[in-house]
């Protein structure tokens, strides 16, 4: 082959691979990523507003902390479980007065909630740009821990408000945000209900109010953020 025919070769060929080079080399990131790790725990705090019942002596919310840990099932199912504090108040109501003011002091709530809930994502296990979206719903117990209040002397025994120990029961959605491989953050937002007991008092005839039912569903909202570790 000739020099001038060689030379000539080679520049084509530079140029050719000059022009291919780029768009070999360009790649488009996918915003999906697959969640490696199974298994995650951490901490949450939040608040929680509830419906009081019909006579307004039911837990009212309040701060809300506790943990959580759950397992990534198959496809988009995961399995957790959460135990959480609500720190707040009641209203302590006598029956014994008229409807309008039936408030005669305040008392100490520590709710605790114990409960199981399944959480479908809404992309599998996958992040989309790092963060993944979902719906829980679940079931549980609740009871409230604190001592005895001292404005609940005012009242006769039968009059009183005991919370006990009720079902507890939460659906609801959030997201959670990858900040790395084994840390996440997450935000939820979820519907509570749980049953609160009438005291005998309030169903007496002399004491005027009519329909009393037994025990009523009490609804409430929650909302909680975490920092979970995941392995």
């Amino acid at each position: 082959m000739r020099p001038s025919a060689f030379i000539g070769l080679t520049l084509v060929t530079v140029a050719l691979a000059g022009l291919s080079s780029p768009a070999s080399a360009q790649s488009i990131p996918s915003p999906y990523r697959h969640i490696e790790a199974k298994v995650e725990t951490g901490p949450f705090v939040g608040y929680v507003s509830s419906n009081t019942g019909r006579f307004g002596f039911g837990p009212s919310g309040g701060l809300l902390v506790g943990g959580r840990w759950g397992i990534e099932l198959a496809g988009p199912i995961s399995f957790e479980t959460t135990a959480g504090v609500i720190s707040g108040s009641r209203d302590v109501m006598d029956p014994r007065r008229d409807v309008d003011d039936l408030k005669v002091g305040e008392a100490d709530v520590l709710m605790t909630t114990i409960d199981g809930r399944l959480k479908f994502s809404f992309i599998g296990q996958r992040t989309w740009h790092n963060m993944s979206p979902f719906i829980v719903f679940g079931g549980g117990l609740a009871l409230d821990l604190a001592s005895d209040a001292v404005d609940d002397e005012l009242l006769d025994p039968e009059d009183r408000f005991d919370f006990g120990t009720s079902f507890y029961g939460t659906a609801g959605a959030g997201a959670r945000w990858w900040l790395s491989d084994r840390l996440t953050l997450r935000g939820d937002a979820i519907f509570q209900l749980w049953q609160i007991d009438t005291p005998l008092g309030f169903a007496e005839p002399e004491r005027g109010f009519v329909g009393v039912e037994e025990s009523e569903w009490a609804n409430g909202f929650r909302l909680s953020v975490a920092a979970l570790i995941r392995w």
